[in-house]
Order: structure tokens, then sequence, then C-alpha cells
């Protein structure tokens, strides 16, 4: 269904209590409550002033009535994330993106009516024109005070986390309430450090299928277990998707080259050698005949192509001799 949607039908499908884990909410649903829950995150003052306009491989694109208020909000933005996350819990946010909106939003934002006059002067709201000059130098004066007043309510706040216990992250700084006394990092940072080391894992065994923990850990002397053994399932898995998908090919023996190099790497990850060491027998056990046959085209051996040749040849001279 394409053109445009009524909010409540794209709040609707946003229930995160009946919603499939495993599935995720369209980016309409998600922008909608966003959008939805911004005044509760940043608060009436600054939700007159603002407008979240899309969000996009996790950045939230936010108008403003000015570039005042943008510039003043940049400082708000790791409390308006953290309000957001508890919001909406779905919703992928990892930063902001504050631009002064133009045209009617711009002029919705600063407060202002539709009918302004023709030369650039917008009515107020007791129907007086405003020189657009004097409404941005108020704006940035109203901006000012509502983010001081902000800043002021976010220290309070940080001196109650303190007091209940709250731990600073190590890697980002910000306060979080720790599952347990020994935790240092917050729930995105530890995700983040995570995708870091499978990152880093994921290199190695694409280069070296066959390395163990031990070895991988002589390039990477940190290396968990656990990410390890993610690493390689998750690779087992991509390589055995992608030989299913090459079935048919086998079959009709138009395999590809990527084909190939998936079929050895899922062999070395699985037999634990490079290819160099690998024999038909150790093939034949993880591949199957069919993969094997591929890989180990089989060559006539030497002594049999020379008796071949000896008979032909006794056979060429039994037929001059006749």
């Amino acid at each position: 269904m394409s053109g445009p949607r009524k909010l409540g039908a794209l709040l609707g499908g946003w229930n995160t209590r009946d919603r499939d884990p495993r599935s995720q909410p369209s980016a309409d649903a998600t922008a909608a409550a966003l959008a939805n829950a911004w005044e509760l995150a940043v608060g009436p003052e600054i939700a007159r002033r603002s407008r979240p306009a899309k969000l996009a491989h996790g950045v939230l694109h936010v108008l403003t009535a000015s570039s005042a208020w943008s510039t003043e909000l940049t400082f708000l933005a790791p409390t308006i994330i953290q309000a957001l996350r508890q919001a909406v819990p779905g919703a992928d946010v990892r930063r902001l993106r504050f631009t002064m909106a133009s045209g009617r939003t711009r002029l919705l934002l600063e407060g202002a009516r539709h009918g302004g006059s023709a030369r650039g002067a917008a009515a107020s709201p007791s129907g007086r024109t405003v020189d657009p000059s004097q409404s941005r130098g108020r704006g940035e004066e109203e901006a000012a005070a509502t983010v001081k007043r902000l800043a002021a309510a976010q220290r309070s706040l940080d001196e109650w986390r303190d007091r209940e216990g709250w731990t600073t992250c190590t890697a980002c700084g910000k306060r979080f309430a720790p599952a347990s006394r020994s935790a240092r990092e917050c729930a995105p940072c530890i995700a983040a450090r995570r995708r870091r080391e499978d990152a880093r894992i994921e290199r190695v065994l694409m280069e070296a299928p066959w390395l163990s923990l031990q070895q991988v850990r002589e390039s990477l002397p940190h290396a968990p277990a656990a990410a390890y053994r993610r690493m390689r399932q998750r690779l087992a898995t991509r390589w055995q998707n992608e030989l299913g998908s090459a079935e048919r090919r086998l079959r009709r023996a138009a395999l590809t080259a990527s084909d190939r190099v998936a079929a050895w790497s899922f062999l070395m990850l699985q037999a634990g050698m490079p290819e160099r060491d690998i024999g038909r027998a150790v093939a034949r056990d993880v591949l199957g005949p069919a993969w094997t046959s591929v890989l180990f085209p089989r060559v006539p051996h030497a002594p049999e192509e020379a008796r071949a040749s000896a008979r032909e040849n006794h056979t060429k001279d039994d037929k001059n001799t006749k």
C-alpha cells in the first residue's frame, strides 16, 4: 500500500508485548513511535521547538526552530537518546542530528501562524506582525534558558543516580544501573565491544578457517573463547548455506569459483586442517562424494597410462604385420 498512512494505523502495529521478539518493526512504525514519544523524552518546552523527522541507520534526524536550538540540544543528545530508548525499546537510536527547519515547519516550530505578511514578517499569536530577526533572537534566548534549566535538572538526576549506586561506564562515561557490582560498562558499550571482537576474529578465520583458539590468540592475544565459538558457528552456517544454494549448479557441473571457495572454506573449518593436509577421505566425510569428486578430480595413474600406451602400440604393430 502506497501513499500517506494515518498515525493511528502506524502506532497500532507497535505493540512490544505481543510482538514476536524475532521480528523487527517497520521503519514507518518505528518513526511514528519515536514521534509519539518525543515530548515524553524531551519535555513540552523542547517538543514545541523541535520535531523528529526520520530515522536512518541509527541516526535520528531532528528539525529545530533555529540554529541556536540545534547547537544547544546537541549537548543534551546523550540524555535524549537514553530517554527515547526507554520510551521505545525496539528503536535503534544511536545518534541525533539536529538541523534547522525551513518553510512552514520552521514557522510552526517558531510558534508562528501560517498567515504571515507578504514580505517575510510572520504573524504572532496575538495577530501582530513580527520581524523574523527579532523572532530568531527571542528564540535563541529561549533555547539557552530552556537548555540551562534542563542541564540543572540533569545534574540533580545524576546526583540522585550516584546516591542510588549507579555506575559510570568506563567506555562512554555515561551513568547506568549495573546488573551486578562487577559491571563496568553499559549494555550498548558491551554490545559494541562484542561486535568489534567478533569482527577481528572473523577476519582471521576468513583467511585461515582451520585455526584453533590457541592459534587465533597468537595474533589476537585476548580473543574471548565465546567469541571464537560464536564466529566459527556463524561462518559454518554461512558457508553451509552457500553450498546448499550451489547444489543445483553442482548437479549441472556448472560450479563457479566462489562455490569452490565456499566448499574449501567449509571443509577446512570443519576438518581443522589447511587445504594441503586434507585428503579425499576427509573431504568425503565432511562434504560427501559429489563435492569430493569436484574438489579432488581423479588423475590417471602414470604406470596405468604407460600400460595403456603399450597396449595401443602393440595393437598397431599387429595390424601392420598382418
